[in-house]
């Protein structure tokens, strides 16, 4: 390593550093440009302040430093997560899991049922509320009737939340009790799917009439929120993550955040985007822009524009390949919100200075996010600055193209290759659309700074997956879906830290591993750069340090 051994930044200027720890004997990658390694990194007060040779890092300590010796272990900027929900984690902790393998083990019908029935055991009382169940994985590539759920249980309500997080399966009890059973008129951008008789509900329902009944479950204790939300972040902190994501804040889940942050509770960054697309309450007072305050800050508002391909629920411009059942052959999902809505929400976030996250997975929302943008910049008036085109799974080159011209960046939701590859070509999108879903090649092609992302809880955080999955595209069925869309491994990593730090306008604080940078870092068992791509998912997460203190391993 010695040969070709590349010091990331200055090691020291003026006054002698007297470091808090050093690490030595390492194999860093600085991710300030391809080859930049170095082999020790000095931290003072939190912050990176001097990376390069032993001796030279070394002479920045005194009797007083820790001494780490990394052993000839690989050390990355610490992982950052582009888009995620990392209050869902801690809520989804305490529920029923339905998810498939890898994740979990369900695979039938008969199988959702049981889990369903074992968790009942132990929870007896009130809501049963399950998540992660997967049509797409399914024996029968189907939703659960609510006949199906009334085997678990005709007296309790019950609402099994879809792996996407965009649709639910309820039984009779949780659809009379949330006013669904005989829908009528629905929640804006909702529906309820009807059985054959048109009126009564079959149990399925998508987006806004799914997050109306999300929004009437029992909230947990703050003595459980606490707890919940330690143990989610050291999930997030076993994959490396140093920050994390809260996609789509409620107004409870603020609150919530900022009771924690007072209590000196977060030791993980986590940055905050208010769902502004539903109401919230008090977003005046939310002080966007501001530093971390106990490890919190508000980075932007979120809008959701469609929903959720693998549920085909998310806005194509073009029918899905196989159209849900029940549905005209010409469906193509649909949109969340009107056009004037749109662009009444981004004038007030450039009027304040604000950063916009917008979910789009279908072309047809990410034209309609493209056109917004353009309309308000066109506008006399502020601008806007860096909006996030969250998931952006069926760009067109085309739209890309626009992308840069507007300052518009997109992250990916590169995991879905693998987990619903298969899906997307069979189902949902077909061969053409589905060999370009997330399209990362061609983003960097372009000259955009592309993310990529595990949108937690739909696929938890396993961040070394999500960079085998962003420069593989292997599928379940070991097909490569796409290949011409592969990034270098240098890419995916730059997407998960450098790109990442970028989007979320912390580009000065994190991303990158040089002085006056935060410590955060992730150390690995071997070096993802000098191994096959195929051969990621053989790394591990040994550590992982939030501002020079070690978060997970030691």
């Amino acid at each position: 390593m010695a040969a070709s051994l590349v010091a990331a930044g200055p090691v020291a200027a003026g006054t002698r550093i007297e470091a808090d720890t050093i690490f030595v004997n390492g194999n860093i990658i600085t991710m300030t440009q391809p080859n930049a390694r170095a082999q020790a990194l000095a931290v003072r007060d939190g912050k990176i302040a001097a990376v390069g040779t032993n001796t030279e890092v070394e002479a920045t300590g005194t009797r007083k430093t820790r001494r780490i010796d990394l052993k000839g272990r690989t050390v990355l900027p610490g992982f950052i997560d582009a888009h995620g929900h990392i209050t869902e984690v801690a809520r989804w902790l305490g529920v029923a899991h339905l998810s498939p393998p890898p994740v979990g083990t369900v695979s039938t019908m008969a199988d959702l049922q049981t889990a369903l029935r074992s968790y009942a055991q132990s929870h007896p009382d009130g809501w049963l509320v399950a998540a992660g169940y997967d049509d797409a994985q399914l024996a029968e590539r189907r939703h659960p009737t609510r006949q199906e759920l009334d085997a678990v249980s005709a007296d309790r309500p019950i609402i099994a939340v879809h792996a996407s997080g965009h649709l639910a399966a309820l039984n009779t009890k949780a659809l009379e009790m949330s006013g669904l059973l005989h829908p009528g008129k629905v929640e804006p951008g909702g529906v309820v799917q009807l059985e054959a008789d048109g009126a009564t509900a079959s149990g399925v329902i998508e987006e806004g009439a799914l997050f109306r009944v999300m929004y009437t479950l029992p909230r947990p204790s703050p003595e459980q929120q606490a707890a919940a939300m330690k143990a989610a972040q050291d999930i997030y902190a076993r994959n490396g993550l140093t920050t994390a994501q809260d996609g789509a804040t409620t107004p409870d889940a603020w609150a919530m955040l900022q009771a924690i942050a007072r209590q000196g509770a977060l030791f993980l960054d986590v940055h905050a985007l208010p769902l502004v697309t539903a109401p919230f309450a008090g977003i005046d007072q939310v002080p966007f822009n501001a530093p971390y305050a106990g490890h919190l800050r508000a980075a932007g508002i979120k809008i959701v524009l469609d929903g959720s391909p693998q549920g085909r629920t998310a806005w194509l411009s073009h029918p899905y390949h196989i159209v849900p059942p029940g549905r005209a052959a010409d469906y193509a999902g649909y949109r969340q919100i009107p056009d004037d809505q749109l662009k009444a929400l981004l004038r007030t976030a450039a009027a304040h200075d604000r950063q916009v996250f917008v979910h789009v997975n279908g072309d047809a929302a990410i034209q309609q996010l493209i056109d917004g943008v353009r309309a308000v910049d066109s506008e006399d008036g502020p601008k806007l600055k860096r909006t996030i085109a969250i998931h952006s799974q069926t760009a067109r080159l085309d739209q890309l193209q626009a992308m840069k011209q507007l300052d518009i960046e997109p992250s990916f939701f590169a995991s879905h290759t693998y987990y619903w590859g298969d899906w997307h070509r069979e189902v949902t999108l077909g061969p053409d659309r589905a060999d370009r879903i997330s399209p990362q090649r061609d983003a960097f092609d372009v000259g955009l700074r592309p993310t990529i992302h595990n949108d937690a809880p739909v696929v938890m955080p396993d961040m070394l997956r999500l960079i085998w999955s962003a420069t593989t595209r292997r599928t379940r069925s070991n097909d490569i879906l796409g290949p011409q869309e592969r990034v270098s491994v240098y890419e995916a990593l730059q997407e998960v830290t450098s790109n990442a730090a970028y989007e979320i306008h912390e580009e000065k604080l994190k991303g990158t591993l040089e002085p006056g940078k935060l410590a955060d870092l992730v150390i690995l068992d071997g070096d993802p750069l000098t191994i096959s791509p195929e051969d990621l998912l053989r790394l591990h997460v040994l550590a992982t340090v939030k501002e020079g203190g070690f978060v997970f391993g030691s």
